[in-house]
């Protein structure tokens, strides 16, 4: 078995890409491992494909933005295990949009996913380690849209910003229970977020070249990165945030649109396009 024998990890997104890549990896690592998502059926394929790789799962259904749900899957995980170890918080929400135009709703609905559910999560997760006299490690998954500017993503990175400095506070507050909060910021991963972009040659090519590694990120690279900085190995790492990007914020990217070409009432297109 691998360091994580023994230990209870929680996932959130897992039916998401990067939150099926992290599950799997913490599984291959020897964890027992806790996968939820809003989505109820697309949750479960993920689970059952862990269970065939052998090891405790506990799949729990859980809309993050929502209090009662999400104190109902921190007794279920008391009552399956009693006891947690890591927990990777990285379910979100973000929806490409001018801030002159999104609707109202749709804001909230970026903030609630993202910020207020990304507290509670973290906060559940701190008090059953607190709880436990164990110490623990949280990762959340922010971007690099909390740090760098990206045109249609406004909604989505103000909440992710926020989500930053959560982390950080918590790193400062939950370190007297030996408890460590960390944070990834991923650029440009190929995911079912980002393939309406990234199916455009002309898009795609772009982003490329502006990577220095060559290559836009997969869903396995979080993954590995998860599964280090929530275990022991990083036992020394706290209140970090570490970019995945494969250097695209060196190069200014992601910069899906340009604002400086719009019209009014016209429609966006890829600065690729401008």
């Amino acid at each position: 078995m691998g360091g994580y024998s023994g230990k209870v990890v929680l996932v959130t997104g897992a039916a998401g890409d990067i939150g099926a890549a992290a599950a799997a990896a913490f599984a291959r690592d020897g964890a027992d491992v806790v996968v939820t998502d809003r989505r109820a059926d697309a949750l479960e394929a993920v689970a059952a494909a862990l269970r065939e790789a052998g090891g405790q799962v506990l799949a729990h259904a859980c809309d993050q933005s929502d209090p009662a749900a999400v104190e109902g899957l921190f007794a279920a995980i008391k009552d399956r295990f009693g006891r947690l170890d890591a927990a990777f918080l990285n379910a979100g929400y973000g929806r490409y949009g001018p801030l002159i135009d999104i609707p109202f709703d749709q804001w909230r609905k970026h903030v609630d996913v993202n910020l207020n559910g990304g507290f509670l999560m973290a906060q559940g997760a701190a008090r059953a380690m607190r709880d436990a006299g164990r110490g623990g490690a949280i990762l959340f998954t922010a971007s690099t849209a909390a740090t760098h500017i990206c045109d249609l993503l406004g909604a989505y990175a103000s909440s992710k910003a926020g989500v930053r400095m959560l982390a950080k506070s918590l790193a400062s507050e939950l370190g007297v229970w030996r408890i460590r909060v960390n944070l990834v910021l991923p650029g440009v991963i190929e995911t079912a977020m980002t393939q309406s972009l990234i199916d455009d040659p002309a898009v795609r090519a772009d982003a490329i070249a502006n990577t220095p590694v060559g290559r836009l990120g997969k869903p396995e690279d979080i993954a590995r990165l998860a599964v280090f900085l929530c275990g022991d190995d990083a036992g020394y790492v706290t209140g970090a945030e570490i970019l995945a990007d494969g250097g695209q914020t060196l190069h200014g990217y992601p910069r899906w649109f340009s604002a400086d070409y719009a019209q009014a009432g016209a429609e966006w297109k890829p600065h690729t396009q401008r």
